[in-house]
């Protein structure tokens, strides 16, 4: 809907063809490249979660480090974010035996070290106008929020000692 328009001049049914053909074939190609994809894996939730094992690490540090942590970097970021691609092929491939969640929290402190060291050795620079300015942004929140907050994680707690 927002490539095809632009491209062509269409009457009004033509994009719910083009939807519907896009769709298909999408589905085609899902169905011929899931099987090679898909390889040894017992089932496609382990494909799943190798895939996104590569690039969680990464994007939980930025987060992590963007919120709690004021001198991390643009670079310090993006080195997380490459550097959880990296540690990650280099971890499967390297120590193939090792469980996929421990290799997984190995990254998550490699890339955290990693955008530290690159955020102390390459601080951003004063000049460069790119942070979001929070000093003026009223963030606090209302005691009913706050006792909703408690008792819904209260609740994750029950929940989690009865059943784990």
């Amino acid at each position: 809907m927002d490539i095809y328009p632009s491209l062509v001049k269409q009457n009004r049914a033509e994009p719910i063809v083009v939807g519907r053909v896009a769709a298909f074939v999408a589905m085609a190609l899902a169905l011929i490249t899931a099987k090679p994809l898909l390889g040894n894996f017992d089932q496609a939730f382990q494909y799943i979660q190798e895939f996104t094992g590569f690039f969680t690490p990464g994007i939980v540090v930025i987060f992590l480090l963007g919120i709690f942590y004021k001198k991390t970097s643009a670079d310090g970021a993006l080195a997380a974010a490459i550097g959880s691609a990296v540690f990650s092929l280099a971890g499967k491939l390297l120590f193939p035996a090792l469980p996929f969640i421990d290799r997984v929290g190995l990254v998550f402190l490699l890339c955290a070290g990693l955008a530290l060291l690159v955020s102390h050795y390459k601080p951003q620079s004063a000049d460069s106008g790119h942070a979001v300015a929070l000093s003026e942004i009223d963030m606090s929140t209302s005691a009913s929020f706050n006792a909703a907050t408690v008792a819904v994680v209260l609740i994750l707690c029950a929940l989690y000692i009865t059943w784990w």
